[in-house]
């Protein structure tokens, strides 16, 4: 009988929790909206607002979007079906029109435009998070009834719905016609998506209808996932890819209060991750890479969402680990590879790898929420020193979001 009504107790605390994001921190964005109102907010806090309020003010005014506007037609034959390019396959010059080569790194420009679906899908996903961030540090109701439409338009209405798969992500001419590496631009339904979801619940444009008709998408969709075999294939990589399908899952999961999927997602990327991260706290899959500083950080920021999670349902700690493995080799925690790029979110200080592209300051908030989460000053010393000052436009948006996640999403050291 105790073991039932624990287990009934753990049942509605786990619901409880699910009405909170995923993966941001809303008791400590309650604190950061109150400090917004009562004008004791932070310099860089006040600062990260204004930015925020000023694009959700553009965001207002665009129109809305959906998959149906893209003008390749998917090989299934329906427009409602997600449509993307792999950013880095190229005409083969030898084959110039019938097959396509990989040329790591070099974005092609081809896989960045309306034609297809990859930009519209970040530029939807965005837009639906900054103006639910804009309605619940502001209260304005026109931020949220904005992100509202956006979501029915994308996700509900008949004529311009996507369907929930990824069959023709990342497709390469001549050799494909989707991949199962095109799973990784789904990524944002489960961070982006879901937290704007949950925070929009409280808002007052927010319908039953509505809620019904985004946990039917996200079932189908983690149904797709979970059974396709581009999703069996995407949860077997060894890199990043595995780790932003767990996150995909595990998101979702949260989303769909289903916690024993969470807790299988966990395990698999405590066991990934020691195949990962190397005794050091490198990464040898990533610095293989030719932007081997990007996919360091980019692996790292689907970790540092996974350890968020894991202890937010209970599934477990993958910051840290003291065990040991039968064969006497220590296991290796996100803390491990977290020490070993904290030093380089200095940018003056060299990269030893073969890097296209480096912008330390997208390390900051990940050190943050480590802290925060540990309730432990370790990485203070390189968060309270970073500028996100941009002295490339091309980088203007990537440290607008670390500066966002930071001191607008996070408070450093408030713990």
């Amino acid at each position: 009988m105790t073991r039932l009504l624990a287990l009934i107790a753990l049942f509605f605390c786990l619901r409880a929790a699910a009405m909170s994001p995923a993966f941001l921190d809303q008791t400590m964005m309650a604190v950061v909206r109150d400090r917004l109102a009562s004008g004791q907010a932070a310099a860089q806090t006040q600062q990260a607002w204004q930015v925020l309020k000023r694009q959700a003010d553009k965001d207002l005014a665009q129109p809305l979007m959906s998959v149906t506007e893209k003008g390749l037609m998917p090989p299934g034959g329906s427009r409602h079906d997600y449509l993307s390019l792999s950013a880095y396959w190229w005409p083969d010059p030898q084959h110039p029109d019938d097959r396509w080569i990989r040329r790591d790194g070099e974005i092609n420009p081809a896989s960045k435009n309306n034609q297809s679906d990859g930009v519209r899908l970040a530029a939807f996903t965005s837009r639906v998070q900054v103006l639910t961030l804009a309605w619940y540090f502001s209260g304005e109701p026109k931020y949220a009834d904005k992100a509202i439409a956006l979501l029915r338009h994308w996700f509900l209405d008949p004529p311009s719905k996507m369907n929930p798969n990824l069959n023709f992500a990342q497709g390469v001419p001549g050799v494909a016609a989707g991949r199962s590496s095109g799973i990784l631009d789904g990524r944002y339904f489960a961070t982006r998506v879901v937290d704007s979801l949950i925070l929009l619940r409280a808002a007052s444009g927010w319908r039953k209808e509505d809620e019904q008709g985004m946990q039917s998408w996200m079932q189908e969709y983690l149904t797709w996932l979970e059974n396709s075999k581009a999703g069996k294939r995407e949860a077997r990589a060894a890199n990043n890819h595995g780790n932003w399908y767990s996150v995909q899952l595990a998101g979702i999961a949260w989303y769909l209060q289903k916690t024993p999927l969470i807790t299988q997602q966990v395990r698999a990327t405590r066991a990934r991750m020691q195949q990962q991260i190397s005794a050091d706290g490198s990464q040898p899959l990533e610095l293989a890479r030719t932007r081997s500083f990007h996919y360091s950080y980019f692996n790292l920021q689907a970790l540092v969402a996974l350890a968020v999670l894991a202890e937010r349902s209970g599934a477990g700690d993958l910051w840290r680990s003291d065990a040991k493995d039968p064969s006497g080799t220590k296991k290796v925690g996100i803390l491990t590879a977290l020490d070993f790029m904290a030093p380089w979110t200095d940018s003056t200080r060299p990269w030893p790898y073969q890097s296209r592209d480096r912008i330390s300051e997208r390390l900051i908030p990940l050190l943050s929420q480590a802290d925060n989460s540990l309730h432990e000053p370790r990485y203070q010393q390189f968060v309270r020193r970073a500028t996100f000052h941009a002295p490339d436009k091309t980088q203007r948006g990537a440290l607008i979001e670390a500066q966002r996640e930071t001191w607008l999403l996070s408070l450093p050291g408030i713990r």
